[in-house]
């Protein structure tokens, strides 16, 4: 069966918009954050997200992101918005026992507390997506069409805020107006966006889409407009190949996206690195 062929059935079709728009909107994210030397809040707030996952696992819920959004919205504003307002824990310490202290939790309250069989099972989708990405339906589509909206409004809105917050909040204060309003408004966003990416893709796919394509982006392009463009569109490209090749060739969906972004990242590092030998 060809790619072509593929693209004939619905499933994949769901599976290649939303994770090319989810990608998109945890890239555009993870320009920020991994400039503001946040790298890793991407993994520990998936983390949160799981808690909030294994919760309405436990309480079978029906709308598990009633739970999961506002825990990881939370978590977000705390650790981004305030994180460097209070000085009593540093910011990597911080992190990590929340990033710690969700998953186990979590894993805690889906082993003691859940009435479903498959316990396993329930904790691997979580964490590493499994098929989840191949049994999405059209309200998952629209979801994500909705964040992905305004997600881009959000930066194109406010690019130059977003842009100060990421290199000098002082100077910004220094000018008169509020940092502080915008770190929340990002915070949130970041939140949001985290939270829906692991009820659609996953907990380790959401932290690597937050994280690979800024970087990648980075060794090729040092203008902030121009590593944010790059990044999303390589996000995307690395879903959408993932993907189809993942089907193609029956391997894991989740792992084969990660490794798309992770063969980008070398690929591009090799040529900066040739870049500043050259030069």
């Amino acid at each position: 069966m060809t790619a072509l062929e593929l693209l004939r059935f619905p499933f994949v079709q769901y599976a290649l918009i939303v994770s090319a728009l989810m990608a998109v909107c945890a890239s555009l994210i993870g320009v920020p954050l991994v400039l503001k030397r946040y790298s890793f809040m991407g993994f520990g707030l998936s983390n949160v997200a799981f808690m909030g996952m294994a919760f309405a696992i436990v309480i079978d819920a029906t709308n598990s992101l009633a739970i999961v959004m506002p825990l990881t919205v939370a978590a977000t504003i705390l650790l981004i918005g305030f994180g460097n307002r209070f000085k009593k824990i540093s910011g990597d310490a911080s992190l990590a026992m929340i990033t710690v202290g969700s998953l186990a939790i979590g894993h805690f309250a889906i082993n003691t507390f859940s009435m479903r069989g498959n316990i396993t099972a329930d904790v691997s989708e979580t964490l590493f997506g499994g098929m989840r990405l191949l049994t999405l339906q059209m309200p998952d589509v629209w979801q994500s069409i909705a964040l992905t909206a305004a997600v881009i409004f959000f930066f194109a809105f406010f690019y130059r805020r977003i842009f100060a917050i990421t290199f000098d909040v002082d100077f910004m204060q220094a000018t008169g107006q509020r940092p502080l309003i915008y770190e929340l408004l990002l915070s949130a966003i970041t939140g949001v966006v985290i939270a829906m990416s692991m009820n659609l893709l996953g907990s380790l796919l959401t932290a690597s889409l937050i994280i690979f394509p800024a970087l990648s982006a980075m060794r090729l392009f040092k203008s902030y407009k121009t590593v944010v463009i790059f990044a999303a569109i390589a996000a995307a490209t690395c879903s959408l190949l993932g993907i189809l090749v993942s089907i193609l060739f029956e391997l894991p969906v989740t792992t084969t996206i990660i490794l798309m972004n992770i063969t980008l990242f070398l690929v591009l590092l090799a040529v900066d690195t040739l870049r500043k030998i050259l030069v």
